[in-house]
This record gives C-alpha cells, structure tokens and sequence, in this order.
C-alpha cells in the first residue's frame, strides 16, 4: 500500500498501518487514513459537493484528498479507495457533536442522490430480507432464530406507524448511516458517511446505542427532546425511529456477516423489557408533559414488566 499511496497521492511513507482493512498514517503532523468505499460510486459526485460547501461554510469536516489524476477515488485490485485526512482529532463523539451538525446544516441545499428520509421503502425491504434468511440458521444460531420473530414485529410495528400517520413535510440535514456510543469523531466527520434525512434520525440512533450501554436514562433524554424542539410530524418520525430494531438487526448482521459470536445478542434481548418500558415513558412525555398530540401505540402504553 506504501506504494499506491506514493504513486496517486506523492506521500513518501515509513509506516502504514492496517486495520480492519483501513489504512492509516501521518505525514507532516497530520492523520490519513486510506479507506475502501462501502457506498455506491454515483455518490461520489454529490458528496463532494457537499463537502465543499462545509468547508466555504467553515463547518467542521475530514478532508477528501484528490489524488494526482485529480479524482476522489483510487482503484485498487478492483476496489475503490478514497484518502481522507482527519481533522476532528477527538476521539469518540457525544450529542455536542450531533448538535452541531444539525445546528450548522439546516440551510444548505442538498442533492437528493444523498436522501436516505424513504424509511417506508428502506425498512420494508429489510424486513423482507430478514424474513428470507430466518429459516436457514436455526441450528447455528438459536438466539437468533428464537428471537428474530419478535423483532421483526417491533419493524413491521414501526412501518405501520408510519404508513398510519403519513409524514409530508419535516426539515431535512446532514445526516449519518448509522451512529452510536463508539462511533469515533474521525467516522463522523468523514464525508463518506454522509447522508441526508431528518434531524431524528442521528439522534434515536444515538440515544438507541446509549441505551442498551446503560449510558441514559428516561430523565436525562426527556432533558434531550425538550433542547430537541421537535415539530409533531418529527416526534412521530422519532417514536418509529426508536421503535424499529436497528440496535437488534446491527448486531444480527455482524453475527451472520463478520462471524461474531451469538452472545452478542445477549445484552439486547435481557434489556428488550427495559425497553419497551422506556418507550412507553416516552410515549408519557411528549403527549401528557410535553403536550403533544401525538397518536399513541396501544400495546407499549399498556406495557406491564
């Protein structure tokens, strides 16, 4: 790799270290990491863009380095690459960060290349995908197969909740593919992970993450959603939010995809109670504190332990 990195990007290197198929290395007092893109090529294009009008705004963001072809990505043995220099230098990140994403990108005008905000269509063909393969890993992974009925229930609970009450207008920002409590500032700051959608979505994944580590409780997240301001329409995209599994389809497709033990699963299923108790606390907040008419979802507010 020293080698492809000296002849696209002219970086003269003693050490390049991989990890988990990231490269990383310093050059001149800054940190690069060279890393593989997980995304479509045709996003390419817009998510430049973007990142240029974050950096005209002087809105924190990891740098794209061209390379001497002047192209944003680098083939290697038939993968693409892209080089991005690290400017956050934080470690993990907290809610200030997400705070100031979504407080410094609400006006900028976006590609719609970058929407990901059609939760409908996105979750469905998930739900789908589980469906397939739930038949197929029963003896290999009895966790899995005892539970993924269950939560793929939460899923279908979670469209229906969206199909009911139609969503047409909500305020749209730079948003993440997923985030949680170890998500590092250099993964969200890098372009390559930018998405658009609503302000909810970082957010419940955040808050969802924080949970299931004993790292919030329902006090400290009502103390969130009053700093939050949400519109009606963006506390019913929230409540769907919290409800679909993500934290439970996540760790699924590290188990079947990357070989990672079952037991893995463990922590979600013993706090699934837990929960849906916090769910049915939210619920309380926003329609009965907060005032909010939001329509409820009969079986989490009548949730018994």
């Amino acid at each position: 790799m020293k080698n492809i990195l000296n002849y696209f990007y002219n970086f003269n290197l003693l050490d390049v270290y991989n990890i988990d198929n990231k490269y990383y290395f310093n050059f001149n007092n800054n940190s690069y990491i060279f890393i593989k893109l997980d995304r479509p090529v045709e996003d390419i294009k817009p998510i430049y863009d973007l990142y240029i009008k974050l950096k005209e705004q002087n809105i924190l963001t990891n740098d794209i380095i061209v390379n001497k072809d002047n192209q944003f990505l680098t083939m290697v043995n038939n993968d693409y690459y892209v080089l991005i220099k690290d400017n956050s230098k934080k470690g993990f990140i907290d809610l200030n960060d997400i705070f100031y994403i979504q407080n410094n990108t609400m006006n900028i005008v976006y590609d719609k290349k970058l929407y990901r905000n059609n939760w409908i269509k996105m979750w469905c063909a998930k739900i789908d995908y589980y469906e397939n393969q739930m038949n197929n890993f029963s003896k290999k992974y009895p966790l899995l197969y005892n539970s993924i009925d269950y939560y793929i229930g939460l899923g279908e609970n979670a469209i229906s909740y969206l199909v009911n009450n139609k969503i047409n207008t909500y305020n749209l920002i730079l948003s993440h593919r997923r985030l949680g409590k170890d998500t590092n500032s250099f993964d969200f700051y890098n372009p390559i992970n930018f998405i658009v959608d609503s302000k909810v979505r970082d957010f419940s994944e955040y808050v969802k993450s924080l949970f299931f580590n004993n790292n919030i409780t329902g006090d400290i997240f009502n103390r969130y959603i009053d700093y939050m301001n949400y519109s009606k329409e963006e506390y019913i995209l929230l409540i769907a939010r919290l409800l679909f599994p993500t934290y439970y389809f996540d760790l699924y497709d590290d188990i079947i995809n990357n070989n990672k033990d079952e037991s893995i699963i463990k922590n979600v299923l013993d706090k699934n109670n837990d929960y849906i108790n916090f769910l049915k606390n939210t619920f309380y907040y926003i329609i009965y504190v907060k005032r909010i008419n939001i329509p409820s979802i009969e079986w989490i507010i009548k949730f018994q332990n």
